[in-house]
């Protein structure tokens, strides 16, 4: 992660977006943010009127959460993450984010592993279908290949 308490801001000024602006740049849709808000993910500030508004650090968070998010990071895994970011660098929250990293790191590996079995069987498939005769010759080969690819996938699924 990006995040830091101590980072410093460009030129001594900081930016406040808007949801719609945070929306925008971010990708994340409003009703996401509010969620975000309420678990205490990225508690969003308010202005006199109410209105929420986000600082460009937490900007910065809400586009590490998208990569997490992308790289198969679960909410509660981001939740954790987030609370060890917080903490002043020491050996503990070292440990912590290498550990964490590490096994995710080894579970994307296996996941795109997975992806190019798939991608691959995908291109057999396509040979093995070519015309319903071929289908009905090759249908134990292919349903053998996707019981395999099951079998490898299934390893590394969570919460499905």
């Amino acid at each position: 992660m990006l995040y830091s308490p101590y980072r410093q801001t460009k030129g001594g000024t900081t930016v406040e977006w808007t949801l719609q602006q945070a929306v925008r740049e971010t990708g994340i849709s409003a009703d996401t943010l509010r969620y975000y808000d309420k678990e205490g993910m990225v508690p969003a500030k308010r202005r006199a009127n109410g209105y929420r508004y986000y600082s460009d650090d937490d900007i910065l968070i809400l586009k590490n959460i998208v990569v997490m998010k992308y790289a198969h990071f679960s909410l509660e895994e981001i939740k954790a993450l987030e609370e060890h970011f917080l903490c002043a660098p020491d050996a503990n929250c070292n440990a912590i984010f290498r550990e964490t990293l590490g096994a995710k790191s080894a579970e994307l590996r296996q996941i795109a592993a997975n992806y190019l079995k798939i991608a691959g069987m995908m291109e057999e498939l396509l040979a093995m279908m070519e015309t319903p005769e071929a289908y009905r010759q090759n249908y134990d080969k292919v349903y053998a290949y996707i019981a395999g690819v099951f079998d490898d996938i299934k390893t590394v699924r969570k919460g499905d």
